[in-house]
């Protein structure tokens, strides 16, 4: 029966890491924080009174950045059109992710499965 557990429990570890979150694999490491290879979502703060959008992120090796959307009218256009968006289709973390791209605050590709 421990033999049993002991597979099971191995199994599922390593099927567990094999999935991981959505994240941008940076096409060269940032040197602001050095050597880190990846971003993935750590924080979405959605400020619907003063028009304001700060995603915090998280490197491979634990570093945070964080990019904020300040201008008003801008931020709460991404918010009203995040808030009709089809999210069944395409995560919120790779449509967050693929703005970064988009206006050159990361640069890499998106891997990754939705957790």
């Amino acid at each position: 029966m421990k033999f049993l557990l002991t597979i099971f429990l191995a199994s599922f570890l390593l099927a567990t890491s094999a999935l991981a979150e959505e994240q941008v694999d940076l096409d060269a490491p940032d040197q602001v924080q050095a050597g880190t290879s990846t971003y993935s979502v750590a924080q979405l703060t959605l400020d619907w009174e003063h028009g304001r959008i700060a995603i915090r992120l998280v490197g491979g090796n634990g570093e945070r950045r964080e990019v904020v959307f300040g201008d008003a009218d801008n931020a709460r256009a991404m918010m009203q059109a995040l808030n009709k968006m089809d999210l069944s289709t395409k995560s919120l973390h790779r449509r967050i992710m693929e703005k970064l791209i988009a206006d050159g605050h990361l640069v890499g590709s998106i891997s990754g499965v939705p957790d």
